[in-house]
């Protein structure tokens, strides 16, 4: 399965297309839906460190998805998350994307959206490995013994 194409927008004001204009790869990508899926996002990051390290060119990926309805708003939203955030580098690892959620939870076949789904992307957009929820050391264990050895 392929992960979809997502028009995004990292916290810096770039614009990106998940995943083929995403720099470096494999990705982890963590979505989530809700403003407290932060919470989850940030027990996974330092779990996924680590891993990055042991692998040259992996790079992870937060990407809040926002209903686009909400698109208006898009500044005052992103400026508040960016105000939140004095690293760069993480502001350009932060990808907003203001979306369809009905059809993006269609495409990547996720039951609900009432958690954060963690996906391990290759660079040709392959979902190499997914879960959702807390991290657990069996879900990180599997996700770097998913990794491929290059993109």
């Amino acid at each position: 399965m392929e992960f979809p194409a997502l028009e995004v927008r990292d916290l810096e004001g770039e614009k990106h297309v998940i995943p083929h204009g995403l720099t470096g790869g494999p990705h982890v990508i963590l979505l989530a839906f809700e403003q407290w899926h932060q919470r989850l996002v940030d027990l996974w990051k330092p779990l996924l460190e680590p891993v990055a390290e042991r692998h040259p060119g992996m790079e992870v990926w937060e990407v809040p998805s926002i209903s686009r309805g909400y698109r208006l708003f898009r500044p005052g939203i992103d400026g508040g998350m960016r105000a939140g955030i004095p690293d760069p580098d993480v502001r350009k690892h932060t990808l907003t994307a203001y979306t369809d959620l009905r059809a993006l939870a269609k495409d990547l076949e996720l039951p609900s959206l009432d958690t954060i789904c963690v996906f391990l992307v290759d660079c040709g957009g392959n979902i190499l490995w997914r879960t959702s929820g807390e991290p657990t050391e069996v879900a990180v264990a599997e996700l770097e013994s998913a990794l491929p050895e290059s993109c």
